[in-house]
Parts: structure tokens; C-alpha cells; sequence
């Protein structure tokens, strides 16, 4: 368990409405590699775009941060080693997510309706990927890691009609999804996973799911 960071909301309140790109790529991923790093900091300040990067505080991940660059980004970049994911993506700063796909960072972007960048590392992650920008249309997938590559998709997503078209989808699947409908849903699949269960065997309801827990 990390301490999250809680500066970051303080930070984020003092930029625009949907300017903020925020990365991270969540708790259990390995490191991405110095070069990968790099090209990440140097797209992410060839963008000229406010930017929040919760970059874990290990020499394999931040390795590839360029010499001097959070004085050359004070101000308009915090990287920081750990951030409160659920607050910052419900933030009303925060205009895109910059993304390992994976499941849990996946629906928490998807609950707060954020545009999704993505960057799948492995695993399910890549599937995930394979939703959000095809079957979804609720985000782009960056074609490489390298500088110009990072650019180009965040200007990609965070403007012009593209832009428009990923957050206008966001906005319906995110609706569907946190509705009392969607919910109620949900809590139907359950109770039938349960009955299946009760049907086919023997057991007290209570040892079944204390088996399942």
C-alpha cells in the first residue's frame, strides 16, 4: 500500500476545466523501462499541456526522467509517486487519462466519463485496450512510446472532432453504467450466479458463499 500523494488535488484545482492529461500506469505493472520513460517526459512536455504523472519513487521506473525535468516542467507538470486515483479522475481539471488498461483504472475512467490514451503493458491489459478503442470508441491506443508519438495522440484526444467524438461516447457508457438500471442489472446477475449455484449442489447457501469469498 502506497501513501497517495493528496497535493495533487490542490494542484488540480488550480488548473482549466478539462486540461489536465493525467498517467499512470497502476500499482501492479512492472517498470516500462528507462527509454519508454523518457519518451513519455518529453511528449508530455511537448504538449504544453498541464500534466499530472504518478510515477512510482524507484530507480527502475524513474531511471529515464531527463536530468532537470521537474524544474523544466515546475508549474505545469506534477509528477508525483503515487496519486488518489478515484479523486483525481472525478476532478472537473482533468481531460484525459494516459493508460496501462488495466480493468480497475479502466471503469474508474469510465464511472468519472474521462477519454482514455493507451498504453497496454500485458496481460488482460490489452484486451481492455482492444474494448475501449474498437468495440467502445472511448479512447485512441498510442501507436509507439516516443516523443512525437505521445504528442500527436494527446492533441489527438484532448481536441478538434475526434476529441468531441471519444468524449460524446464516454458520455453515453458512462450513463448506462452508473444508472440505477445498470445497477439493478448487476445485482440481478449475482442473485442468478447464486441460484445456479443453489441448484446444483447440497450445500447450506452459507458454506456456498464462504467458499466463493
Amino acid at each position: 500500500m502506497w501513501q497517495a500523494d493528496s497535493t495533487c488535488i490542490g494542484w488540480l484545482d488550480r488548473q482549466r476545466a478539462g486540461s489536465v492529461v493525467y498517467v499512470s500506469f497502476g500499482s501492479w505493472v512492472g517498470p516500462v523501462g528507462p527509454e519508454k520513460v523518457r519518451e513519455l517526459a518529453l511528449g508530455l512536455e511537448a504538449t504544453g499541456r498541464p500534466f499530472l504523472w504518478a510515477l512510482k519513487k524507484d530507480p527502475s521506473w524513474r531511471a529515464g526522467l531527463p536530468d532537470g525535468y521537474a524544474q523544466r516542467v515546475a508549474g505545469r507538470g506534477k509528477v508525483v509517486g503515487w496519486a488518489p486515483q478515484e479523486e483525481v479522475l472525478a476532478h472537473a481539471s482533468v481531460g484525459c487519462y494516459l493508460t496501462h488498461c488495466g480493468w480497475n483504472s479502466t471503469v474508474e475512467a469510465v464511472r468519472h466519463g474521462v477519454r482514455l490514451l493507451c498504453c497496454p503493458v500485458s496481460g488482460d491489459q490489452f484486451i481492455n485496450c482492444a474494448y475501449i478503442t474498437s468495440v467502445w470508441g472511448i479512447g485512441i491506443k498510442l501507436g509507439s512510446v516516443s516523443k512525437g508519438e505521445v504528442k500527436g495522440c494527446i492533441e489527438r484526444i484532448m481536441e478538434g472532432k475526434e476529441g468531441r467524438r471519444l468524449q460524446e461516447k464516454m458520455n453515453v457508457l458512462r450513463k448506462k453504467v452508473v444508472t440505477a438500471e445498470a445497477r439493478g442489472l448487476a445485482q440481478r446477475n449475482v442473485l442468478s450466479f447464486l441460484d445456479e449455484i443453489t441448484s446444483k449442489t447440497d450445500y447450506p447457501l452459507s458454506m456456498q458463499m464462504y467458499s466463493i469469498l
